[in-house]
């Protein structure tokens, strides 16, 4: 962890395609507004202030915040999925009826949410118009949360998730990872535990806004705990991380998966803002994932705020970057050979 620690990035990141140098009209409007939004929502769960953070509210608050944005496409369906050993749902848009297991193309989508707050409707929008980019179904795991279960529990029900899609046919080649914030954090502990496990790694993995060091040492922590238009401030992630390792180590690999042996690791895109606090937490990652023999790709957007991919087809940024989600998955993860697609062998 100290090596990790001690590095600094002093090259730009690589980009799987470079982001415009400038932020839309559009962009700066919303930015501002959520600057407003979220200072108000902070301060009513007691963020900033001399009483306990209230964990209740802030799930109820969020939830109805985030659904009032939310803008799911239409003909997208969601289906409870029969037989998970996790809670969970299959998300589709306009797509035939499931096949071919091994042949079609699933992502495994682990939402975001500091570790305590549930999935929302933008999330539901999200991973929907993802899957429709990439040409996709999706299964989205309702991890188990905190305080209530702590660390490891939303781990283990990823793991049991991604288990579970490839003991029911799902080619591993043929399986994306899509994860946003804290559930990008726990999808990469996940895999690193699967691969220890011998478990086969899927075709591609794209991150947004992971959240991968629980110790904060990021210099971005600081340098942008002002400029953060999405993320709690400093001291609202601090709550989180306590609430959810709840005494264990924060340097733990398995917790902060930025220090772990990222070695074996499936292709990987990353977006994150230029101005999140996290921002060093994805930029870091690139670098040690190339350096450890693998493909990583990190995209650098100026002024859009932590996954600003939530909020749809507002902004010209979302719908750019969300495109080029699907692009990365569909050329990470090809169509089959058509004998493949009709059920045959190679």
């Amino acid at each position: 962890m100290e090596a990790v620690l001690e590095k600094r990035i002093d090259a730009a990141p690589t980009s799987w395609r470079l982001p415009r140098a400038q932020a839309s009209l559009q962009a700066r409007f919303w930015i501002g507004l959520m600057h407003l939004v979220n200072g108000a929502l902070r301060r009513s769960v007691g963020i900033g202030k001399a009483k306990a953070f209230d964990v209740a509210a802030a799930r109820r608050r969020a939830k109805f915040l985030e659904n009032m944005i939310a803008m799911v496409p239409p003909r997208t369906s969601f289906e409870e999925a029969a037989g998970a050993p996790v809670a969970g749902e299959w998300v589709a848009v306009g797509h035939p009826a499931p096949g071919n297991a091994a042949a079609e193309r699933i992502l495994l989508y682990v939402h975001g949410g500091s570790f305590i707050l549930e999935r929302s409707g933008v999330h539901n929008a999200l991973i929907a118009r993802i899957c429709q980019k990439a040409e996709a179904r999706a299964f989205v795991v309702d991890y188990r949360l905190a305080p209530e279960h702590p660390f490891p529990a939303g781990l283990e029900d990823v793991k049991a998730a991604y288990r579970w899609l490839i003991e029911t046919g799902v080619e591993p080649s043929r399986l994306g990872i899509v994860a946003d914030s804290a559930g990008g954090g726990l999808a990469l502990s996940a895999l690193v535990a699967l691969r220890a496990e011998g478990l086969p790694m899927p075709g591609a993995m794209a991150l947004l806004g992971p959240w991968t060091d629980l110790t904060l040492s990021g210099n971005s922590i600081l340098a942008n705990f002002r400029n953060e238009a999405m993320v709690s401030t400093l001291e609202g992630i601090s709550i989180c991380t306590r609430l959810y390792l709840q005494g264990h180590a924060p340097g733990d690999p398995a917790v902060s998966p930025l220090f772990a042996d990222l070695s074996g690791l499936p292709p990987t895109l990353i977006h994150v803002g230029a101005p999140e606090m996290l921002r060093d937490d994805s930029t870091r990652l690139a670098q040690r994932l190339r350096e450890a023999g693998g493909k990583a790709w990190c995209d650098v957007y100026p002024r859009m705020p932590h996954v600003w991919h939530r909020l749809g087809p507002l902004l010209p940024e979302t719908r750019r970057s969300i495109e080029e989600i699907g692009d990365f998955i569909r050329e990470m993860i090809p169509e089959p050979r058509a004998e493949m697609r009709a059920g045959g062998g190679p």
